[in-house]
This record gives structure tokens, sequence and C-alpha cells, in this order.
């Protein structure tokens, strides 16, 4: 059985935490028809399932004090209004020792894209081994960790090259995306503004956290790095968190500009990583996996 065919027996998990302040609401009393359910559930206004980028059906993870528990979405009343609040049935209230009137953190799914860098420098090798191809070991153990740490996070792929493609939209389906993941091949130019610009726009739609984890070797090759600066700022409004993954040594001819991803992890509220022993990639990938960034999703003070 494969890791993509697990399933978990109950829906209380221990579940890796996020490494920033996580969104809360406030627990109102539950409807009386949810008493019976067995299964933990969560009901939120159009209002915070819009805020959370989630759906009737879908699923977000609470978390009260060291408990984790995945919860079912359903709706709530419009009586409800616009407030930070939710209902949660017996059944979710019981696993996470709440009780109404508490304050509960929210975990819910991530949109990000890996926007990888698949120039013709890729193909180069350090310590003996393909960029290209520790690449895609770290990109699977992204995915994999995702899928273990059961938020339904959404991942989509894009690679930039000679141009910017969209190897695979934001989905759920690890397995697919992990399989999507062979096709990474070194090719061509540096469109590192290509694809920014390309993750950005998939990224416009969703609410709830979003983010893109950008991965080079090299500087861009088809414009200046201010017009790549102009795109992280334009992804900072829209709260999307860039983080950048720098690959090599900077100072290698024709390495990667430092200052720049730096300064693209800077204006968006992302990190910045410096891989120069390659051997390390899919640790430091297996890290960034873990951190999700909730701070536009607080409530303002």
């Amino acid at each position: 059985m494969g890791i993509f065919n697990r399933k978990d027996e109950q829906e209380t998990e221990n579940l890796p935490t996020t490494i920033f302040l996580n969104p809360t609401i406030k627990l109102l009393e539950g409807f009386k028809d949810d008493i019976g359910i067995l299964q933990p559930i969560i009901r939120l206004t159009k209002y915070m399932r819009d805020k959370f980028a989630v759906s009737k059906g879908d699923h977000i993870v609470l978390k009260k004090d060291d408990r984790l528990v995945k919860v079912k979405v359903d709706v709530s009343s419009v009586s409800d209004g616009i407030g930070e609040v939710a209902r949660l049935n017996p059944a979710a209230r019981d696993l996470l020792s709440a009780n109404i009137g508490d304050e509960i953190e929210v975990i819910p799914p991530e949109s990000l894209i890996l926007l990888i860098d698949t120039s013709g420098s890729m193909g180069d090798y350090i310590s003996g081994i393909m960029k290209t191809e520790a690449t895609k070991d770290a990109v699977k153990e992204f995915i994999r960790n995702k899928f273990l740490m059961g938020h339904d996070d959404k991942i989509g792929i894009i690679s930039f090259g000679q141009f910017a493609t969209v190897v695979e939209k934001l989905s759920n389906n690890y397995e697919r995306l992990e399989n999507r993941t062979a096709t990474l091949m070194p090719n061509g130019a540096t469109a590192m503004h290509e694809g920014v610009s390309l993750s950005i726009d998939l990224l416009s739609s969703p609410g709830g956290a979003k983010r893109i984890v950008l991965l080079t070797d090299g500087i861009p090759t088809t414009t200046g790095r201010m017009s790549i600066i102009a795109l992280a700022k334009k992804a900072a409004s829209k709260h999307i968190v860039i983080d950048t993954v720098g690959v090599g040594s900077p100072f290698d001819f024709m390495g990667y500009d430092e200052g720049l991803l730096r300064k693209i992890a800077a204006v968006t509220g992302g990190t910045f990583r410096r891989v120069l022993d390659i051997k390390e990639l899919s640790g430091q990938f297996r890290e960034l996996a873990e951190g999700k960034n909730y701070s536009h999703l607080l409530p303002e003070k």
C-alpha cells in the first residue's frame, strides 16, 4: 500500500503544528440537531468559510492546548454575523475538551505553489548529484510531508526555464502531484519573472493562507531584478508569502542573486534559505512544508 493510500483510523492525530500564530474563533452553542452526529463537525458562516477558503464538506484542523482535531466543515446560521465565531457539535467539543465560549485555534488549508527553476544550469552537478534530480526528491519530500500533516493543503507546481509552465494546478491529489514531479527537466533560460507572475495568478482566487516556495540556482535572464521585486510587492498586497531557496553558492559563476531572493522573502514575509550542500535540500523542503503564515487572517488590533 502506497503512502497516499493510508487511511487514518481516527480524526484526532498528532499533527505537526505551524510555526506561526493561528487565527482563533470563539465557540457558540451548537445546533440541537448536531447532538446525534458522531463525526466531529464545525459550522461556519459564509464570512468565515470565505476567510479560511473552505467549503461545505472540506476539513480543517482545530487546536486547543496540545490537542489537534480534524473536523468537517458545515454551514452555520446567518444570524452569527461576521464575527470570529463558529459552532462545534458535541463530538468535536469532546475531542478538543472545549466548552461553549472557549477560544480555539484554527489551522485552515493552505494553497501554495512550488515554483521550480528548470533552467539549463539545473542540469549541473553538485557533489556528483544533478541539481534537478535533488530538487525532484525535495519536492516529493515536501508533498509527502503535506500529506502526512493531514491539513488538506492544496499544492500546485510551476516550472520556469525557457518559459514558465504550469506542471500541475492547485490540487490535494498528492499522488498525482508526486508523479508530475518526474516531468521537471532542465532547459534554457531562467524566466523567473514569468514564473512568479504565473504563480500569483494561480493564487489570486483562493482565500486563506497562500504561499509560493521559489527555488532557483541562477539569476533571472528575461527581466531585471526590479521588475521581480515589483511582483513581490504585488504578491504581498494579495497576502501571498514567498519563501525563497538558493541552490549552490551565490558566489559561483552565474550563481543566484542572494540579495534578490532575500528581498523577495522580506517583502512578502517569507524566509530565505541558502542550500550549499545539495544533500540537505530535501530536509529544507521538509521544514518548509510545515511552515504556514496566517498573520493576515488574524483580527486587526
